[in-house]
């Protein structure tokens, strides 16, 4: 599901439809068989291709891609480290709409955002923003023979760029990513977006468990609350019996007492 979560992520600002997203990715997928069929592998038939794909949980690829972006008449744009961008057209009306995710690992897909970027909107992200252009395309690692005053400026461009691209305010990290990914600025910035992924998915997972115990917690007190009242209810009536035993027991002396008089 994560391709479709991280598609619904940058067109809504969450991935609660997934689901709905990959129906009907799955639909226009069927109404234009003779787009897809030629590229499904394996020698599998189309038919069953499509009911696979329909499944919740089934690894979504290229052909899913290229049907959600036709649908939705907008342009994907795929991040893969030290790899460069590339770009699934949807339409071709310009300036159209980009949806950004990053493919890892050869298996999962993650939406991309700016660190600042936490809130529940849609991602808008633009291929302009992340400066690909020829300087970022070249590193800019110094060079022996440049003078130092050189080699700083090209490093404080550097940063500059992979800040705005980004929105990363900490130029000591952007520093250090950059001289981890051997200041190549595409590396750097999307080591940068991949680590606020993480980030932000480990969040989610932390949060997941703690709405968890607190509900379990709540529905504790309010049980014992509930027996509390219970008890005190019960303690109420019995101490009600007791009273009106008491009195019965009192009006069953006084009558005896009329009856047999003392002489």
């Amino acid at each position: 599901n994560c391709l479709f979560r991280a598609l619904g992520d940058q067109l809504e600002g969450h991935s609660r439809n997934h689901l709905r997203h990959r129906q009907e990715t799955v639909e226009y997928m069927l109404q234009r068989r003779e787009d897809f069929e030629p590229f499904v592998e394996d020698d599998v038939p189309f038919e069953k291709h499509v009911t696979n794909l329909a499944k919740p949980g089934t690894f979504a690829g290229n052909d899913a891609i290229v049907a959600f972006a036709r649908n939705n008449q907008l342009n994907v744009v795929i991040h893969q480290l030290n790899a460069p961008l590339w770009q699934i057209r949807g339409t071709e009306k310009a300036p159209g709409r980009e949806l950004h995710v990053a493919y890892r690992h050869g298996e999962h897909y993650d939406s991309v955002r700016r660190l600042s970027d936490d809130a529940e909107a849609p991602a808008c992200l633009q291929m302009e923003m992340l400066c690909r252009n020829d300087l970022n395309k070249k590193e800019v690692k110094p060079q022996k023979g440049g003078s130092e005053n050189e080699a700083e400026v090209e490093m404080e461009e550097a940063i500059q760029k992979v800040c705005q691209a980004t929105g990363c305010s900490d130029v000591d990290l952007v520093s250090q990513i950059l001289e981890v990914e051997n200041y190549n600025i595409d590396s750097a910035i999307f080591a940068i977006f991949q680590m606020n992924e993480v980030e932000r998915i480990s969040a989610e997972e932390q949060l997941e468990p703690q709405s968890k115990d607190e509900e379990s917690c709540s529905r504790a007190v309010q049980e014992e609350k509930g027996s509390r009242s219970r008890s005190f209810g019960n303690q109420s009536l019995h101490q009600g019996e007791e009273e009106t035993s008491k009195g019965q027991a009192g009006s069953g002396e006084e009558n005896r007492a009329r009856r047999n008089p003392k002489v």
